[in-house]
């Protein structure tokens, strides 16, 4: 193979230390910047589409959303591979309503939508596994900061999603957005044990966040969308908002709170510390209520 016309760049590991590299901006702090990309996955009937559609709503809107946060608005692509246009349009209202922190004259500006139940019944819309499908959805990203897909099984053809070869072209387009600089988030089913993403482990490779949402029952789920979020893989650095939040859509406000074996973790791990007497410090140490720390301890003796 021949590279006529090659540009490549290949510093060395001194030009590399002595270059400034300019810091690339929060998308949706603490976990995506610009250029990286994340994997959402959920059993259906989960709330993966309200979640993917808070986030578009959050970053371009320069808001918040759960403990995260857009420190200012991007330009979203949102695209749709089954939804009917009406029923994104009664969500999204919904959310807005949610969202109260977030600038709403900013999101109609903001965040487009490229759903296949809005296009023509002549107009044959892209296919993400091919290379002229990937080639459309690039000219029609082209100007947004971060592109979400939702779902992958809607809009890509994948033959066998356990065949790592057949992943190929979705690796591939995705490193190619990253090498343009935009940010995409790919949602996709859970498999059969709903413990991790259906097919291929060869999906997860150019993946800087991969996170899970599993779903909640009890008082939580009453108005149908509540879920766990389960972290599998994070490159960036974690903070007190990477946790195992349980979150759930309460009439028109998502409320959020850590897992019960969040709090037990930690909890646990400042014991293991030997640095506190009693709960008194613990709770001093943690910034939590005494109140908490005794309700985290009965529930760590009762796991």
């Amino acid at each position: 193979m021949t590279f006529a016309d090659s540009t490549f760049r290949i510093p060395s590991i001194g030009e590399i230390l002595d270059r400034e590299f300019p810091p690339r901006d929060d998308l949706m702090a603490p976990w995506l910047k610009e250029g990286e990309s994340a994997l959402i996955y959920a059993a259906p009937g989960v709330g993966k589409s309200m979640f993917a559609l808070s986030l578009a709503l959050a970053v371009a809107g320069g808001g918040k959303y759960l403990d995260w946060e857009a420190p200012k608005p991007y330009r979203v692509l949102f695209v749709d591979g089954e939804m009917p246009m009406d029923t994104i349009k009664e969500r999204s209202e919904l959310l807005l309503k949610s969202l109260p922190d977030i600038d709403h004259t900013l999101i109609r500006q903001n965040l487009h939508v490229f759903a296949r139940q809005f296009q023509d019944a002549s107009v044959t819309f892209p296919n993400l596994a091919t290379p002229e499908g990937q080639a459309e959805l690039e000219k029609q990203a082209k100007g947004f900061d971060l592109v979400i897909l939702d779902n992958l099984s809607t809009l890509a053809n994948v033959e066998d999603e356990n065949a790592s070869k057949a992943f190929q072209p979705i690796v591939g387009f995705l490193m190619r957005m990253k090498q343009l600089g935009q940010a995409c988030i790919l949602i996709h089913h859970s498999g059969k044990k709903s413990s991790t993403y259906r097919g291929s482990s060869m999906l997860a490779t150019t993946f800087e966040v991969i996170l899970g949402l599993e779903k909640l029952s009890g008082l939580k789920a009453a108005h149908g969308t509540a879920f766990q979020i389960k972290w599998d893989k994070l490159r960036a650095k974690p903070d007190e908002r990477i946790k195992s939040w349980e979150v759930w859509l309460n009439a028109d406000r998502w409320e959020f709170e850590a897992a019960a074996s969040e709090d037990i973790d930690i909890l646990l791990e400042a014991l293991r510390s030997g640095k506190y007497l009693n709960q008194k410090e613990l709770a001093v140490a943690l910034k939590w209520d005494p109140s908490k720390v005794t309700r985290t301890k009965e529930k760590a003796i009762a796991t």
